[in-house]
């Protein structure tokens, strides 16, 4: 996570941007006030909401740990699908 001021990102606002992009990460703007901003990429906030989404719920949470604790143990069930014609 990256900090600047609003006045750098104001007058670097392309190169923060593309950093940014590049290295998937999150830029704190401080400002006057305590008037604090976060800019990141749209794919990453559209992450991060997916995530909360995902883990609204105790049983989806439940779930999920149960599937990753599955995947480490690598004992995660393959199923086969047929597909009708």
């Amino acid at each position: 996570m990256k900090t600047a001021t609003i006045t750098d990102f104001r007058t670097n606002m392309k190169e923060r941007l593309q950093e940014i992009e590049e290295a998937q990460d999150i830029l704190i703007l401080t400002g006057p006030k305590k008037r604090d901003f976060v800019v990141m990429s749209l794919d990453q906030y559209n992450a991060m909401e997916e995530t909360a989404h995902l883990l609204s719920t105790q049983a989806n949470t439940q779930r999920l740990l149960e599937s990753i604790a599955q995947d480490k143990e690598s004992e995660v069930q393959i199923r086969e699908i047929k597909l009708e014609e």
